[in-house]
């Protein structure tokens, strides 16, 4: 199961998930809001939507996984409640994230070849800068300014959190800095997770949003 990260309003929802989830197609996928744990129906109220559209970023490389970035969007308008929340785009492309701790969410492995929790979980990882993950065990080419790497030892995503958002708390809002895109293991030293830089799409996400729905 996907974690989806939510960017919009109860009026026109759309959902940003990783591009590479290509032979997804509408009619097969659904959305759930405000689930928790995925082995029980009665804890907290969940709701499920089907999906009108579907919109991929049109330069997704399948090979470098440059523009790994979609679009989801619902089929029936969500209400928003205490625990169906919006997360917000970055207010700009500009602000430098490494150094940072941000949150990365979802129902992946809770190890690499682990057991998938039926519990949504999270974990803090620090952002690092270009130039750090590239240093590191990734062959460097590998590692565009569309990237960003995030991660410390044992702290990293892992199979099943892929298309889940990264996640940077700043006063009363989240603000989605990453999608969890691809890496080599799970918290292998030397090979951080890597996500879409959500910064870098500020100008297709908004062109392709209702300007009433942003939340940043």
């Amino acid at each position: 199961m996907l974690f989806l990260a939510m960017l919009t309003s109860a009026l026109d929802i759309k959902i940003v998930i990783r591009a590479h989830s290509k032979r997804l197609k509408k009619s097969k996928i659904r959305v759930i809001l405000g689930d928790h744990d995925a082995s029980t129906s009665g804890e907290v109220p969940s709701m499920m939507r089907a999906i009108s559209a579907i919109i991929r970023h049109k330069k997704f490389d399948t090979e470098t996984y440059n523009h790994d970035i979609a679009l989801l969007k619902l089929r029936k308008p969500v209400q928003f409640n205490k625990q169906i929340r919006p997360i917000c785009l970055p207010s700009s492309a500009s602000v430098e994230l490494a150094g940072m701790n941000a949150t990365v969410v979802g129902w992946g492995r809770l190890s690499e070849g682990g057991h998938l929790p039926s519990v949504v979980h999270e974990v803090e990882v620090p952002i690092l800068s270009l130039s750090q993950c590239r240093a590191m065990r990734y062959r460097a080419s590998r590692i565009t300014q569309y990237m960003l790497c995030a991660g410390s030892g044992s702290r990293d995503s892992c199979q099943g959190d892929s298309g889940g958002p990264l996640l940077i708390h700043r006063g009363d809002k989240y603000q989605i800095a990453g999608i969890v895109s691809w890496g080599v293991g799970c918290g292998r030293p030397g090979y951080p997770g890597v996500y879409t830089r959500v910064a870098k799409y500020l100008n297709w996400l908004k062109f392709n949003l209702d300007e009433s729905c942003l939340c940043t």
